[in-house]
């Protein structure tokens, strides 16, 4: 087994074989193309908490001249990031990024001939490559292959790259299927056998298979005729980056995935709603054929060398992505996110919430100082937390959340049931509370994360109290006990809250915060069988650090 791998049975990643919580930052698609602007932003990502870079690879800076390979960027961000402790995911933008080819080599670009693009209904030629074309196809395997070639060389014994993105945001931008005359032949072809297969199964929600023809054609499927166009972009440009992928997986083992530019217009809170960016709702407005769940059959069938499928989330609730992939995917993890707070806000609620391997805010090196400080919070508390958090994902014992004010969320981690909500009086500039409940064992618990409080419900009709709970500090990384907290900062020991500023408790009588934004909490209720197995277990409990 390779050092770097994905847990068949959890979907935890693993690094040098042991499961890793990627607290990680994407870099502006210009910022690799330079070891010099890269150099002082190193030190930056370390003292934010950052423990992955997610850094992109172009394919026109590695094969500049066909056939020749400059690696030297490459060499510079692994040996950036050895010295920082730091590890990569590298991202490979080869023919496609974000639904357009721009960032192939020049001999590429300059010999549409050879290299072929795609064309919409009216014959017009778009900045995509074709991946009906094996001269596209093989031209990006070969440089894929280079590339982890090198890098099976040069980072084998180190294990810097824990994964590898293939393309970035594939898809066709401009029509929801391409009509070159290589894309009319393949629509006419007959559906592979395996895929039809798969439809009469009910592998997707909106195409099916005709009941009168075992090999029927593309347009010959059943359902509107977009998704069926959508379907056929989504085959053939999983096939193509499987060869791309295969490629590169014969010279170094390590997880491969692919992203998605979502197909949403639904405005988020802060009202932004540009429905280009956001994605739409009709393939071509999104990226046809991209990695999405409705088309996730095309993708898993045709590009077996993928390990999973991630979305890049930057609009609309959050959660609706989140779910899909994790209900589609062994393994979820977010590579692009907005690195704002309020795309940084959303972080517990992947991780804790659907057990993703980690996020990935974007564009976190063109941040003032100013604008990471949420970022720096929640990653302070999620290094603190590693290896309770990665435990409690595999065993099922953490919940992530995020409120807004006037909701109340019910989480259940059994035995026990707590109401979240936000905390509002003191902290009115701040719209979310959001954080993580983490359970230590059947009555211990940690909450952490930032405005929100955590009240015990009622179980079997007893009142459930706070027993004992402590204010936990951040120090070298790790955790240790300062304040026991009773009275008002337990609200008499009915509620645990997580904030940085104090607030009232009864319009006039203030709680104090809690620096750090982690708390550690025992539970009893009020009958004799329970009060007596919570205190067998207290001492060790609270006692583990």
């Amino acid at each position: 087994m390779t050092q770097h791998y994905i847990d068949d049975v959890s979907g935890q990643l693993h690094v040098h074989g042991s499961p890793y919580l990627i607290r990680g930052i994407e870099l502006h698609n210009s910022t690799s193309s330079s070891a010099e602007y890269l150099q002082p932003l190193w030190r930056r990502f370390v003292d934010a908490g950052v423990n992955t870079v997610l850094a992109p690879v172009s394919w026109e800076l590695t094969e500049p001249q066909e056939g020749t390979f400059d690696f030297g960027l490459v060499d510079a961000m692994l040996a950036g990031a050895r010295r920082h402790g730091l590890k990569l995911v590298l991202l490979w933008f080869g023919s496609w990024k974000n639904g357009s080819s721009s960032y192939t080599p020049s001999w590429v670009k300059l010999d549409p001939e050879r290299f072929p693009l795609q064309t919409d209904a009216s014959g017009t030629p778009l900045d995509n490559l074709s991946p009906f074309s094996d001269t596209n196809r093989d031209a990006d395997a070969a440089a894929f292959a280079a590339f982890m070639k090198h890098l099976s060389i040069v980072d084998r014994r180190d294990g810097t790259v824990i994964m590898v993105q293939v393309e970035n945001e594939v898809g066709l931008l401009g029509a929801a299927r391409s009509h070159g005359a290589d894309a009319t032949a393949a629509w006419e072809a007959p559906v592979p056998a395996v895929l039809v297969g798969a439809l009469r199964d009910g592998g997707s929600p909106h195409v099916s298979a005709p009941a009168h023809t075992t090999s029927p054609s593309w347009d010959e499927l059943v359902g509107d005729a977009d998704r069926k166009a959508e379907l056929f972009m989504a085959w053939h440009y999983a096939a193509y980056v499987q060869h791309v992928a295969a490629a590169g997986q014969a010279h170094h083992d390590v997880p491969l995935f692919v992203n998605a530019w979502l197909d949403s217009i639904v405005p988020d809170e802060t009202g932004a709603s540009d429905a280009a960016v956001a994605g739409g709702q009709v393939p071509g407005v999104y990226p046809s054929g991209g990695p999405l769940p409705h088309v996730d059959i095309a993708w898993k069938l045709a590009s077996p060398s993928i390990s999973f499928l991630a979305p890049d989330v930057y609009f609309g609730d959050f959660g609706i992505p989140f779910q899909a992939y994790a209900d589609t995917n062994r393994t979820l993890f977010v590579p692009e996110m907005r690195a704002d707070g309020h795309g940084v806000s959303h972080a517990f609620l992947a991780i804790g919430g659907y057990g993703a391997i980690g996020v990935a805010p974007f564009g976190f090196d063109s941040l003032p100082e100013s604008g990471t400080l949420d970022l720096r919070r929640v990653y302070g508390q999620l290094a603190a937390l590693e290896s309770e958090v990665l435990t409690a994902q595999a065993r099922g014992r953490v919940c992530g959340f995020r409120v807004m004010p006037g909701e109340e969320q019910t989480v259940r981690l059994a035995p026990y049931e707590f109401a979240v909500r936000v905390h509002t009086e003191r902290d009115a500039g701040e719209p979310s509370g959001h954080g993580l409940l983490i359970q230590l064992d059947d009555d211990t618990f940690i909450a952490a994360g930032h405005n929100f409080t955590v009240d015990p419900l009622p179980r079997a009709g007893h009142p459930v109290a706070i027993l004992r709970a402590e204010d936990l500090v951040i120090g070298d990384g790790r955790l240790s006990p300062q304040r026991r907290l009773n009275g008002d900062e337990t609200f008499a020991g009915t509620r645990i809250r997580v904030a940085e500023t104090p607030a009232p408790m009864h319009g006039f009588m203030l709680t104090t915060g809690t620096l750090s934004g982690v708390v550690r909490f025992s539970l009893y209720s009020r009958t004799a069988e329970t009060a007596a197995r919570t205190s067998s277990v207290l001492v060790t409990a609270q006692d583990r650090r």
